[in-house]
């Protein structure tokens, strides 16, 4: 396991700022910044901010046309202890992920997911559709994480005319809060602090949770 003490910086990337990956910054940045740790945080993502994204993303309507690393970046700027670096790209390739102590992924692609699964880093992958959500991380069995359904195409977080009827859900929250968890326990395991981080876990925030056994889980 890695361990770091106080004084060494941790290198955490976040791939993909959609629905979660924005929020998961939004909640990991102020609980990081009250640590004593020291924090290098880059955000990775090449889209720019649409008005569709408005809805279920953390962004506004001046952010409109750029990039999305950018923007958020802007906003954590004053928080002394977390330095923000800003990659306007989409991770293509493994030579992107090296150097890093954690790796969140959370976009809608399969090929990101299974580099980022290949790396050497601790890693988390947070999914979501619609009101459902799915968390897995370098320590899922194998053997679960072969039965994960894969998408040849990007999936939305939201559902086919969800964001043009105005039924947002909620899904995405769900699991950016769980990945919060994660990476900020994580963070404090690294640093040789005693605590633990959430397990695989799927469900649905209408129907509840799935039983991991359902995946031939503990």
């Amino acid at each position: 396991m890695i361990t770091k003490d106080n004084s060494e910086r941790i290198k955490i990337l976040v791939v993909g700022l959609g629905g979660i990956g924005s929020q998961l910054t939004e909640l990991v940045v102020p609980a990081l910044s009250i640590s004593n740790f020291s924090i290098e945080l880059t955000l990775m993502d090449g889209d720019v901010v649409e008005p569709s994204n408005l809805a279920h993303q953390r962004f506004t309507i001046t952010d409109l046309n750029q990039p999305k690393v950018i923007q958020l970046s802007k906003r954590y700027e004053s928080f002394g202890n977390i330095a923000v670096a800003s990659r306007v790209e989409n991770l293509i390739s493994a030579d992107q992920l090296e150097g890093y102590d954690i790796v969140v992924v959370a976009v809608d692609r399969d090929t990101p997911r299974n580099l980022v699964h290949s790396c050497t880093a601790h890693w988390v992958d947070l999914r979501c559709q619609g009101d459902g959500w799915l968390l897995l991380d370098n320590n899922t069995d194998e053997s679960v994480r072969r039965q994960i359904p894969t998408n040849q195409h990007p999936v939305s977080c939201q559902m086919p005319g969800a964001i043009e009827n105005g039924n947002i859900e909620f899904g995405f929250a769900a699991v950016a809060a769980l990945g919060a968890q994660w990476l900020v326990q994580k963070v404090r395991i690294i640093n040789g602090q005693s605590s633990k981080t959430p397990k695989f876990s799927m469900g649905y925030l209408t129907y509840g949770q799935m039983s991991a056994s359902v995946f031939g889980g503990a």
